[in-house]
């Protein structure tokens, strides 16, 4: 487990200090760089490539996710590793995608595919991108896979043809366009999937870039990819993750920034909902390009409100839940949060939230690690943070499956163990104090004997 740079900042170890720390690090010794290049290299291979092993289906993602699963569960178990609330939310959202599709459907197949995509991305990386190496790994090998990702896009703008597809021999299944531009998706099922990825891996390269040049260079190619993907909440969520940079950086050193953030955020959400009749429709309507899409997204949001409404706790599975005349009760979906709630009911929808904001909310015994001197953790806590946000906010203008899926779960656990990993700095910083405090006294009181000694 990291110990945030308190032996580079010139602090002696001794005595439950030195064991705790030497613990930590013997948990966060592996850098898992062939996790990494599994994990994200499975990510990004498209979804269409499948396998059928006893009639289930496989992707490449899930075939990654299923070999690590047990190695990565033995490393979360092992000693010195401590739970965090967001573990209990994903396993709560775990049992209730069961619970929910037992009481509506027979489409537990599907279900149990959720949740080997979602729980399984979250608990491999949790188990192996812990301590600063494996988190240095990670975004190394997210670099290349980037890069690739945003190459193949370029290459469907050029050719007008699906490049994976054709060279797999399997058959395009075509290409939407706006503003007469071809929106790409890369490896992905859809354009606004490629972009929110993109969106999102902005985020980490803003942070975890040392030199401009490298920053530039890296932030500049997620930019494109969004360009690429011709979608609007991509676009406004790379606009989101430079600003909160920008914001960042003009404030660094003032504890207050954040707070201030966010109090600026519930300001605006509440003047929203006083001001308009419909706020997420007004929400969802102001995060597109194209008119017509803002009003097909505001349709369905009302549409899907009502049959929530209707089955507000277990949802209706993955079956039909609209007469076959409700043009949007039958038509796509395109929210995670709404699809969630349909199929499995509010109580999942909670679940995952509560997943998402615990995995980043401070607590108490992180607060006097905040400002610590590990300059490099302290910008990834704030990368995952921002990415995390940019999922939940795209989330309202689109679903997430297959990769995209996998991919939140994955930035989910990251941003969990990098809380771990705060809790553990906290604590040893605690037990330093303690410790420095004992010495002292027992220097103080050494001195004072010594001068009873002298004076007879």
């Amino acid at each position: 487990m990291s110990s945030y740079g308190l032996n580079g900042s010139g602090l002696a170890e001794s005595g439950p200090l030195l064991q705790a720390g030497a613990l930590e690090r013997k948990i966060a010794t592996g850098s898992n760089g062939w996790v990494a290049w599994l994990l994200l290299f499975g990510c990004a291979m498209p979804s269409y490539m499948t396998m059928y092993v006893g009639g289930a289906k496989f992707i490449p993602a899930r075939i990654v996710i299923s070999l690590l699963m047990i190695p990565a569960l033995a490393q979360l178990f092992q000693r010195g590793r401590r739970l965090c609330a967001s573990d209990f939310f994903v396993c709560a959202a775990s049992a209730w995608m069961f619970v929910a599709v037992l009481q509506t459907d027979q489409g537990s197949s599907s279900a149990a595919a959720l949740v080997l995509e979602f729980s399984g991305g979250y608990i491999v990386a949790r188990a192996y991108f812990f301590g600063r190496q494996g988190l240095e790994s990670f975004v190394r090998v997210l670099k290349p896979v980037t890069a690739a990702i945003v190459a193949v896009a370029v290459l469907e703008h050029l050719t007008r043809h699906n490049v994976v597809a054709a060279l797999m021999g399997l058959q395009s299944t075509g290409y939407e366009y706006r503003y007469g531009l071809l929106r790409a998706t890369s490896t992905f099922p859809h354009a606004i999937l490629f972009g929110s990825f993109c969106a999102v891996a902005g985020a980490i390269f803003l942070y975890s870039e040392r030199s401009f040049l490298g920053r530039t260079l890296y932030c500049g190619l997620c930019l494109f990819g969004c360009v690429l993907s011709m979608s609007s909440a991509p676009l406004m969520a790379f606009g989101i993750v430079l600003s909160v940079y920008f914001y960042d950086q003009m404030l660094r050193g003032q504890r207050w920034r954040w707070h201030a953030l966010v109090a600026s955020l519930f300001m605006f959400l509440g003047i929203v909902f006083l001001a308009a009749n419909k706020p997420f429709s007004w929400i969802v309507a102001n995060l597109t390009l194209d008119p017509a899409t803002g009003y097909f997204r505001v349709a369905t949001w009302e549409s899907a409100s009502y049959y929530i409404d209707l089955s507000p706790y277990v949802g209706y599975g993955f079956g039909s839940y609209a007469s076959p005349d409700d043009f949007f009760g039958n038509a796509s979906v395109d929210s995670v949060w709404l699809t969630l709630a349909l199929r499995f009911g509010i109580p999942l929808v909670i679940f995952i939230l509560l997943a998402n904001i615990a995995a980043f909310f401070p607590s108490r015994r992180t607060a006097s690690i905040q400002h610590g001197p590990d300059a490099y953790m302290r910008n990834m806590r704030t990368a995952f943070t921002l990415g995390l946000a940019m999922f939940m906010f795209v989330g309202l203008t689109v679903h997430y499956w297959n990769n995209s899926w996998i991919l939140w779960g994955i930035w989910i656990g990251i941003r969990a163990s990098l809380k771990e990993d705060s809790v553990a700095a906290a604590e040893s910083l605690v037990l330093y104090r303690q410790e420095m405090a004992s010495a002292d006294r027992d220097l103080t009181v050494g001195h004072v004997t010594r001068g009873l000694y002298a004076s007879r």
